[in-house]
């Protein structure tokens, strides 16, 4: 999952290079992408660690979901303004946030499965662990570690 918020944060923050690229005329909403992208980029970094992974995700994904809310409201309200009339511009900057959306989106879903075969595994994982301490051994089979008696008086 940390792979995946760096690559997702590096293509939001493509979609704002191409916004550039693509149009002299400079507007906000070229630079929502990278806006959320940077972020996400930073949490994919930090879930690199395994022990921060769970919570950095997790910050990830409700970052790009609030970027895919602000966006599908932005979309709407750019596409109501294309009905009066629009420029090559106007529906240059549609496109580019509603890509951004979907890749929000995309994202919101990769980590949403992410966090759950995560928590099955932990959970499977905690069922597992029993009672007695299996010592690794060369042998196909394990042997199980006897504890010593606190009474018994050996002397090795």
């Amino acid at each position: 999952m940390a792979r995946a918020g760096i690559v997702f944060g590096l293509i939001l923050c493509g979609i704002t290079v191409a916004g550039l690229v693509g149009t002299t005329a400079k507007m906000p909403s070229q630079f929502f992408a990278m806006m959320l992208g940077i972020p996400i980029l930073c949490c994919g970094v930090v879930a690199l660690n395994p022990h921060r992974r769970r919570l950095s995700m997790l910050v990830a994904s409700t970052i790009a979901a609030t970027g895919a809310v602000l966006g599908a409201m932005r979309s709407s309200f750019q596409l109501l303004e294309l009905t009066d009339g629009s420029t090559v511009n106007e529906r240059y900057s549609l496109r580019l946030v509603a890509v951004m959306t979907a890749v929000c989106l995309l994202f919101v879903c990769f980590c949403v499965a992410g966090l759950y075969r995560m928590r099955r595994r932990d959970s499977a994982l905690k069922q597992a662990v029993g009672t007695t301490v299996r010592l690794p051994s060369s042998s196909s089979e394990s042997r199980v570690r006897k504890l010593p008696r606190q009474g018994s008086r050996e002397i090795a």
